[in-house]
């Protein structure tokens, strides 16, 4: 181009254009050529700038010149019509036709008038229809004339002169498959012509081409679909395609059928690359953008017009009816463009990938592809159900993308365009939606940039109210996000004007949102909460407040919330309620609203009262609270008097009386509760609860044990109407029947592994978590039928009963085996509990198995898109504690054959379409993996994809399964080597040679299969072309050939291969996961679920299916077995009466597949293969023969080539062909080398167990090894208590409302139904053995049990007889065989096992109220002696005091009696110096003390000597402090009356005290040699004041006592003072003359007088709490029901001895006392009365149970001694034990004339004696008198709680007593003392005390009962001995025993 034209250059002219200079003919014969086909792609582009610069500066220019656009349009034509006239009218050159068309079409691209001018001069279109004719045969002029044409077609002036020629020759070309870019372009311009059709009728033209326009434009979408499949290489022709569909796509019949063609869309949709950035190119652009137009055709929804709109286009159809248009007025809406379909279509084209093309498409740099965006998500979100989904893609960030991208250019306050306006509308439906968090992500980032154009949106002149609505809300969830969205929100220009401008609208809802969005700033944003009431300025305020108060009045309650929320933040600042004060006084209406919005009655004065409104919202309640407790606070300077009136007039104090009158005495509004009578009339009836109109009708009966009749027809009629009404489960007594109810199957079950669970979409709502807590604890009866309950009967009888569980779940393929097995294993993860990180583990590994699984093992088939394949067993191990703790799964005859062939519409496992769709690039690079439809074995169905599945989705489920079982990468790598392995063996092709034999089509496939499994490439060719035959001679080998195969043979090869590689690999899987769910403890039960493949029956059925159905027959067979057959005999042989029911046993089916002798199905395919081995065709030929002798079976018939057996579930026909080959299920050896020389250690692994070639046993074949694991199978499932789970399959469409009643009837014939609900009606519901009854319910019936231990003498089945009897159970609901009781119904055992489930919670509650009984107990006991202490020990302090008083005395001086009263007491500070009395303040501040306190201060009198008089008393105030004496003294001065300090003397200057004998009050402090000489002071407490000084000074004072005193009344000058006794001297002394006069005193020895004996008074009892027993310390103790011996539970061992010893029979154990009213009889005479030593009470005791009683001076006889401070004696024939220090001995004195009665030897103590010892009676006692019940001093302390003292004699039994070793060991409770069992123990005071012996008897002559363990605390006068007592051992050290010092004192004063 450029030789021919010189130096022309497009950037030349480019410059010319933009300076609007025309070109030269040159120039544009060289703008032409630019666009001819062969320039390159820059080139072409190029040029279109330079032509449309050219034509819109043309047009620029003379639009200013003429002021006209059609001059400008002539100027082009005359420009550009003869540069194409003469090039397409060039019949020469082929090329400058191309060029002059193609330079034409782009005219049209560019500026269409001038373009369709030229095309209407005459003669233009017959130079296009020569150009065809001339050149018939090129593809580029057809190519260019279509394109060409396609443009004209987009104009009504061109489509008229386009002759009917065009049109047919377009058709022709569009259906010719050569041309893949003109028959896209032909298509188009198609479309172009039909769309402008169809668009000139709607304006007017002829209606009658409608039909025929919709018609076509069917056809031509067909065309461009298929074009869409089959030309996805061609991105040129691609391009015109998908711009023809994106025109039809505007037609409502074209959109709903391109939206029905998931496989057209998802083929789409692949035009677009996900992984890799799209390229921005031309080409690329226009293909994604036409995509788009087609989703946002799809996806529009009709515009919602407002009434006016709606209302203008009524009238313009009217005027279009008036002229005489065939459109009516009222034309009605096409039914597919409603929200409906529309809803409908946006699901498809989702479901089909259209947000992963959405989420690429955004980051193209488009501004036409952004606008389309926003669109296209507005309608997407416009459904709430999408919005998830688009969140789930990355949609917000998509939308937020184009919108940054198109909004950068703008600034923030310039308005943006309104084309985004869509986009955002759609990110606010989103905000909306969900939390910003879900949105935005968890950075603050992407919110804030989020407010801009949310802000823009609902400030933008064009956003309609919707669109504000929209945004307010969305902008309302960002702020209550953060402050600092609320912050950037409220910094927005103009915005809040906007907010509060709309809060004025007349819409409620813009006015609600608005209102709201203000409430969450102010909360959040600190400019609002200013602008509200946050700011000083008041007068700036009122006018937002009162806006506020406004709103908070409103009819709408969403509105009032949000505005008085706003009024209760606000108000926390002054200012704010100094404004709404100032409102209130201002119109009086402001406190009315805030009454109103605590009790909606109070009306305001312009209100009419509303006397039916509503009780008040509870949220505005507490708004209005707060906002009044706010504008009350008494911090806010609000004037007092004014603001309560105001608060009055509004009611307030009315209103809030109310709130508090009713929050006092509210009433409870639930049904049901009573409701107090108004009157003393009739009771008011309480009202009925609503919701019981709301409950779920029940449909059918949920137990067809209640059918009023049986027969299948009801049974199918009951099961019709519950599946109708969405009740899918139905009970028959135990068994569990599910209807597959076909619903939810797009949302397969998927694991959770991060909640343990199971999650599923929305299907029947059934399977959800408050579902599965609903069944959780609850027996079948109380919940509706689930299979929850199956699994909760499951899980409650293992841990209640110790048992084995399993679930045997069965029915068609397809009847719902697999979800039941789920649901199952969900509830039992759920509810089995453990918080152990292993037992999680185990759960989240047996959840994980299911998606692995399945994955491997389940595959799509006609009647089930996720059919087991396999059957399998998993077993989940239990702990005791119920916890699961391992996990094992047996597998079962995998469908293997399904690897290498399938029938039509069915697919291989799963996991091989997972693999190929979604595995990641390593893995394709290492694998060669491609797609499925590359691949044999996953293609030939012709089924790649399955509606419902995502394979995708599913390969991520099973790597993260994977992961949790514990794969390690290797291994996961090993896996998928296998999976490819077996993928490229199935691409292995084999043609046949001219010899007949195989040869391998493509080497290349054979080398990359010995790359995977490491061998040499030519022995993979040869072992599958050829086989090694060896011969054998006489045993021994022969020769060995090599024999090549044809290609069946070598396919056959082949695809045993391939099924052995996968068979072994699911093998390994299995082995696998249960080497990871290995029991991490030991096992105590177990709960299987049986999950195995149902019944089936095929067109073709072979070896597979009658496997398959042997096994259904065995479970049949246990069904009949466990339910009917098993449960008759028993009846028979318990001798139950009994009803026979007759049903069909299904041995006889089994016997025919399985039997030996005579020989079965499987042993003649044994014996077949066995003879011909070598030829499969003649194995069956004879396994043919071998029928024959099957035929004597009615369950069987042979049919040729073909037998009949007749199984429980229906006749099925087997094809005999190739079955003998798949029995042997062999390879052969030369397959077997193959793997043997591989370099792959798991491949190695995988045939691991191969067959010895030199063994001559035969090795098992397929029909052995199904029998073997089919017999394990039963042996399992026999070993655990069953539970069964029967589905029944609807429909054989999969269809949610068919119901195939005719199959249905099948499937309840060969279930056996109607004889199970037979038996179950007249049979017994529950039985076991009379053991396992009495062990699980003897605690039901007091005869059997006494305090949770079993007593029952009598044998197991008359204690299971007793135990039914006394439960109160009809004897006609259970009865009792041989060996086993019978309980008829359910309800009954539910009735027993509730009783014995409330027998522990009553026991649990009364323990627990003992032990709050005995800590009451205790609490009051310890309060009591803290009381008593609290009230003693300051008189015990100042007793010492007192008595460190008498020893600083020794008696050397008289005492005044004042001094030795017993209430005198040491106080101290007399003054209150250290207090705040007025005296006390004025000395502390006189005397200078500061902080020091003062120990002793007092009024004294100093002896003051003054000059020539001689010296006398002076009063002075004397302060002692732990430093000094001070003396202070006061006097008058100036009139007033002054206290000062006279002398401080240093307590370190006194050496000595002086006193005299006598008892007067005079002392002398001498001190070192002073100035002043030494004080002599009278002071009345001397005593006092002299210990307190020696107190201070730790004695190192001197205290002299003398006749006179001696002391220094100058620094060398001695004084003395007389002291004369006087008894004329009244009171006190007299002091005259250096001589004290003073009367007698007490002795000096005297001491202090003992304290008055108190008033006695009554002993109360303890009556805090509720008392075991009734009474206190002073009420007998009341004889119990003494408790029955406890024996082993039948069928167990005895229980090991009790740990307590027995007591020893000793000579000195105690007689049996007499009874309380019978006179013992006369002992004989004995020979010699024997010396009994008689002991006195010293202090009256009071005894408890095993203890005597006594009184003062009582005399008792001594039995005998204990070492541990315990006696035994005698007191009116009653023994029992009291303190030895309680007495002392009574000297001899001559016999009586009567001696006393001799004691009886006791009766030897059983050892049931100790173990009853609680329950034995307290002896009886003589009458007590009232003395007794007077407060005693010395009387021993009460025990803690009488009968329920610990063990260890302690009372403190949280306190461990120590043995004199260390040791902890200590005596039981109620054993007799060591020295009555032969040892003596330690001293009391280093081993605590052992319990005594029983030592007294029943009121009724009985065994003695044991002494109850006395506290450890020593027993009174412990410690120092009273006078004239017998020594006692002492107490140990440290311990404090009250009682011992008040029996001391005691004896103190009586011995005084």
């Amino acid at each position: 181009m450029n030789a021919q034209h010189g130096d022309l250059s497009l950037d030349s002219l480019m410059g010319k254009a933009q300076d609007v200079v025309t070109f030269l003919p040159d120039e544009l014969s060289y703008l032409a050529e630019a666009f001819a086909p062969s320039q390159p792609e820059s080139s072409r582009s190029k040029a279109y700038l330079v032509l449309s610069a050219f034509c819109q500066g043309t047009r620029s220019q003379n639009s200013q010149e003429f002021g006209s656009n059609d001059s400008a349009t002539e100027i082009l034509e005359k420009v550009f019509q003869p540069l194409i006239i003469s090039r397409i009218s060039n019949h020469q050159e082929q090329d400058v036709i191309v060029v002059g068309l193609s330079f034409f079409s782009a005219l049209f691209h560019v500026d269409w008038q001038s373009a369709s001018h030229v095309f209407a001069q005459d003669g233009m279109v017959e130079y296009v229809t020569d150009a065809l004719d001339l050149f018939p045969s090129s593809a580029s002029v057809s190519l260019e004339v279509a394109r060409m044409i396609g443009q004209a077609s987009g104009h009504k002036a061109c489509r008229a002169l386009i002759p009917e020629e065009i049109i047919t020759w377009l058709g022709n070309k569009s259906h010719q498959a050569t041309d893949k870019n003109l028959r896209a372009a032909a298509a188009i311009a198609l479309v172009k012509l039909s769309r402008g059709a169809a668009t000139d009728v709607s304006e007017g033209a002829d209606a009658s081409q409608a039909p025929s326009s919709t018609s076509k434009d069917m056809e031509l979408a067909n065309l461009l679909k298929r074009m869409v499949v089959s030309d996805k290489d061609s991105l040129s022709s691609l391009n015109d395609v998908v711009e023809g569909l994106a025109y039809l796509s505007v037609d409502s019949d074209v959109k709903q059928a391109l939206a029905n063609d998931p496989k057209f869309l998802q083929q789409l949709f692949t035009l677009v690359p996900r992984r890799k950035p799209l390229p921005t190119s031309a080409s690329n652009s226009s293909l994604l953008f036409g995509i788009l137009l087609i989703i946002s055709n799809l996806c529009t929804y009709r515009p919602r017009l407002s009434q006016e709109d709606a209302q203008v286009a009524k009238l313009k159809r009217m005027a279009k009816a008036g002229n005489g248009s065939n459109t009516t007025a009222d034309e009605p809406p096409n039914a597919l463009e409603d929200d409906v379909a529309v809803k409908s279509r946006c699901r498809q084209v989702l479901a089909s990938g259209a947000l992963d093309v959405l989420s690429v498409a955004s980051g193209v740099e488009s501004q036409g592809i952004r606008l389309a965006l926003g669109k296209i998500y507005l309608s997407i979100v416009e459904d709430k159900d999408n919005r998830g989904k688009v969140l789930q893609s990355g949609g917000a960030r998509s939308l937020s993308r184009v919108i940054q991208s198109s909004s950068s250019s703008t600034s923030s306050s310039t308005p943006i365009d309104a084309s985004l306006l869509p986009a955002i509308q759609a990110l606010a439906k989103l905000t909306i939606t969900s939390s910003p968090l879900q949105v935005f992500g968890p950075t603050d980032g992407a919110m804030l940039d989020a407010i801009r154009p949310l802000s823009h949106l609902l400030l933008h002149s064009s956003s309609n109210l919707l669109q504000q609505f929209e945004a307010l809300m969305a902008l309302t969830n960002l702020a209550s996000q953060s402050t600092g969205c609320a912050d950037r929100i409220s910094s927005t220009p103009q915005l809040l004007n906007k907010i509060e401008l709309l809060m004025m609208e007349d819409h409620t809802l813009i006015r609600r949102a608005a209102t709201e969005l203000i409430c969450n700033l102010v909360g959040g944003a600190e400019k609002v909460f200013s602008r509200y009431g946050g700011s000083p300025d008041v007068h700036a305020t009122k006018s937002k407040l009162q806006v506020l108060l406004a709103m908070s009045d409103m009819d709408d309650l969403p509105t009032r919330l949000a505005a008085s929320g706003a009024l209760a933040i606000v108000t926390s600042a002054s200012t704010a309620c100094q404004a709404v004060f100032e409102l209130q006084l201002d119109h009086h209406r402001a406190f009315s609203i805030i009454a109103r919005l605590i009790d909606p009655s109070v009306t305001l004065e312009d209100n009419d009262p509303d006397d039916g409104e509503a009780a008040g919202n509870p949220g505005l309640v507490h708004r209005g609270v707060v906002c009044l407790r706010n504008i009350l606070n008494p911090q806010y300077a609000l004037p007092r008097v004014p603001l309560a009136e105001e608060v009055e007039k509004a009611g307030l104090v009315n209103v809030m009386a109310r709130l508090l009158k009713l929050s006092r005495s509210a009433i409870s509004k639930k049904a049901g509760k009573k409701t107090a009578p108004k009157s003393a009339g009739a009771t008011k009836v309480a009202k009925a609860d609503w919701k019981e109109g709301f409950k779920k009708k029940q449909s059918g009966v949920s137990d067809m044990t209640l059918l009023t009749t049986i027969g299948n027809d009801s049974i199918n009629d009951n099961l019709r109407k519950r599946w109708t009404a969405g009740e899918i489960y139905t009970y028959i007594g135990g068994v569990l029947i599910s209807v597959n109810p076909f619903k939810g199957e797009a949302s397969s079950v998927q694991i959770s592994i991060s909640d343990v669970g199971v999650k599923s979409c929305p299907d029947l709502g059934i399977y959800t978590d408050e579902t599965l807590q609903k069944y959780k604890g609850k027996n079948r009866l109380e919940v509706p039928p689930h299979v929850f309950s199956i699994a909760e009967s499951a899980y409650y009888n293992m841990n209640a009963y110790h048992e084995n569980q399993c679930v045997i779940i069965s029915g068609e393929s397809g009847a719902g085996k697999t979800e039941a097995a789920k649901r199952i294993m969900q509830y039992i993860a759920a509810v089995s509990g453990g918080e152990d990180n292993s037992i999680q583990e185990i759960k989240e590994m047996v959840l994980a198995t299911n998606p692995l699984l399945e994955s491997f093992g389940c595959a799509k088939t006609l009647r089930n898109n996720n059919s087991s394949r396999h059957g399998k067993y998993l077993e989940i191990m239990f702990n005791n504690h119920g916890e699961p703790i391992g996990a094992q799964i047996t597998n079962y005859l995998l469908e293997k054959g399904r690897v290498v062939g399938q029938i039509e519409n069915e697919r291989n496992f799963h996991i091989f379409y997972q693999f190929t769709k979604a595995a990641s690039d390593e893995q394709r690079e290492q694998f060669g993996l491609q797609g499925p439809d590359a691949y044999s074995y996953t293609s030939m169905s012709n089924c790649l994809d399955v509606q419902d599945i995502n394979d995708s989705n599913d390969y991520a489920d099973t790597l993260n399964a994977m992961r949790i079982i514990g794969l390690s990468d290797q291994e996961q790598n090993e896996i998928f080597r296998m999976l490819a392995i077996i993928l490229w063996l199935g691409n292995v092709q084999f043609q046949e040679m001219d010899d007949g034999n195989a040869t391998i089509s493509d080497t290349g496939v054979t080398d990359f299969i010995a790359y995977l499994m490491e061998v040499d490439s030519s022995m993979v060719q040869k072992v599958l072309t050829s086989k090694v035959v060896e011969t054998q001679r006489g045993g021994r080998r022969g020769s060995v050939y090599d024999v090549p195969l044809n290609p069946a043979q070598a396919t056959a090869g082949r695809d045993a291969l391939t099924k052995a590689i996968y068979n072994n690999l699911f093998e390994w899987i299995v082995s696998r996961i249960n080497v990871s769910m290995k029991a991490r403890s030991a096992t105590a039960q177990v709960i299987g679920i049986l999950d195995i493949f149902g019944f089936e029956i095929f067109e073709n059925n072979s070896f597979e299916q009658l496997c398959i159905n042997y096994v259904n027959e065995k479970l049949q067979q246990i069904f009949i077995e466990l339910t009917l057959k098993t449960e008759q005999e028993e009846y028979v042989r318990e001798q139950i009466k009994w009803t026979p029911i007759n049903y069909f046993n299904n041995k006889i089916v089994c016997d025919l597949i399985e039997e030996r002798k005579p020989p079965g199905i499987f042993a003649a395919l044994n014996d077949a293969c066995a003879t011909a081995h070598a030829d499969p065709a003649a194995a069956d030929n004879s396994f043919v023969q071998r029928t024959a002798m099957l035929s004597s079976n009615a369950h069987f018939e042979a049919r040729g080539a073909q037998f009949l057996v007749r199984h429980y579930a229906g006749d099925v026909m087997y094809n005999i062909a190739g079955m003998t080959d798949k029995n042997k299920d062999a390879l052969v050896k030369d397959l077997f080398d193959l793997v043997g020389s591989s370099g792959n250690q798991f491949l190695q692994t995988l045939f691991s167990d191969r067959p010895d070639p030199s063994s001559k046993k035969r090795p098992p074949t397929a029909g052995d090894r199904i029998k073997a694991s089919a017999g394990a199978l039963v042996d399992n499932l026999m070993k655990a208590q069953p539970s069964y789970i029967r589905t029944i399959k609807p429909n054989q469409n999969r269809s949610a409302t068919q119901y195939d009643t005719k199959a249905i009837l099948h499937q309840i014939k060969y279930l056996g139904l109607e004889e199970n609900i037979r038996v179950r009606r007249a049979g017994f519901a529950y039985r076991n053995t009379f053991e396992k009854m009495v062990e699980r319910f003897y605690l039901l019936s007091p005869s059997t049990s006494y305090a949770g231990e079993y007593t029952w003498q009598g044998d197991a089945k008359s204690g299971c007889e007793q135990i039914l009897k006394d439960t109160g159970i009809a004897k006609d609901e259970w009865q009792m065989g041989v060996t086993k009781a019978f309980i008829k119904n359910p309800e009954t055992l539910f009735a027993l096992e509730t009783m014995r489930d409330r027998y522990w919670h009553n026991m649990a509650a009364r323990i627990q109220r003992a032990w709050r009984n005995y800590w009451r107990y205790k609490n009051e006991c310890a309060r009591r002696i803290q009381r008593f202490w609290k009230n003693n020990k300051e008189a015990l302090e100042y007793a010492k005091v007192r008595d460190y008083g008498h020893q600083v005395l020794a008696g050397r001086k008289e005492r005044r009696r004042y001094s030795l009263l017993s209430y005198r007491r040491f106080l101290g500070d007399y003054l209150d110096v250290n207090g705040k009395g007025i005296v006390g303040s004025d000395l502390r501040s006189a005397c200078g003390l500061g902080a020091e306190q003062a120990t002793f201060s007092s009024k004294v009198q100093i002896l003051v000597s003054k000059f020539g008089r001689s010296s006398k008393p002076d009063p002075r105030f004397l302060v002692v402090t732990a430093k000094a004496v001070y003396i202070a003294v006061t006097s008058r001065k100036d009139g007033q009356i002054q206290t000062s300090l006279e002398r401080k003397i240093p307590l370190i200057t006194i050496k000595s005290i002086s006193m005299s004998t006598l008892r007067d009050d005079w002392l002398a402090l001498n001190c070192n040699a002073s100035e002043e000489g030494d004080p002599v002071l009278h002071c009345h407490f001397k005593t006092e004041l002299t210990a307190n000084l020696l107190t201070l000074t730790q004695a190192s004072i001197n205290v002299l006592i003398g006749p006179s005193i001696e002391y220094a009344k100058k620094k060398d000058k001695k004084a003395h003072i007389q002291f004369v006794k006087d008894e004329t001297v009244a009171k006190d002394d007299v002091y005259k003359s250096h001589t004290v006069h003073v009367s007698s005193g007490e002795p000096p020895s005297s001491t202090s007088r003992p304290a008055a004996k108190r008033k006695p008074g009554i002993v109360r009892p303890i009556t805090q709490g509720k008392l075991l027993r009734a009474g206190g310390p002073s009420d007998k103790l009341k004889t119990s029901r003494s408790k029955p011996a406890s024996h082993p539970l039948p069928g167990r061992s005895a229980p090991p001895a009790a740990v307590k010893p027995t007591p020893v029979a000793s000579p000195k154990s105690a007689p049996v006392p007499p009874t309380r009213n019978s006179v013992p009889p006369p002992p004989p005479p004995p020979p010699k009365e024997p010396d009994v030593d008689l002991y006195k009470a010293k202090f009256a005791f009071e005894g408890q149970e095993g203890e005597i009683s006594l009184k003062k001076d009582d005399i008792v006889e001594l039995v005998e001694k204990d070492d541990n401070g315990w006696w035994l004696v005698r007191k009116d024939g009653q023994e029992g034990w009291a303190p030895n220090n309680y007495l002392e001995l009574v000297p001899p004195k001559a016999k009586a004339a009567r001696p006393p009665p001799a004691r009886l030897p006791p009766p030897p103590a059983p050892p049931a004696a100790v173990a009853t010892a609680p329950s034995i009676s307290k002896p009886t006692v003589s009458v007590i008198s009232a003395k007794s019940l007077t407060a005693d001093s010395s009387a021993k302390p009460v025990a803690v709680f009488p009968g329920l003292a610990p063990s260890n004699g302690s009372a403190a039994p949280w306190k461990k007593p120590a043995s004199a070793n260390g040791s902890s060991g200590s005596t039981p409770a109620n054993s007799r003392p060591s020295s009555s069992l032969g040892a003596k123990p330690p001293p009391v005071a280093i081993k605590p005390k052992p319990a005594p012996p029983p030592v007294a008897s029943k009121p009724s002559g009985g065994k003695p009962p044991p002494k109850p363990p006395m506290p450890t605390a020593p027993r009174p006068g412990a410690g120092v001995a009273p006078p004239k007592a017998v020594s006692k051992p002492s107490a140990p050290a440290g311990q404090l025993d009250l009682a011992a010092a008040l029996a001391k004192r005691a004896q103190k004063i009586a011995d005084e």
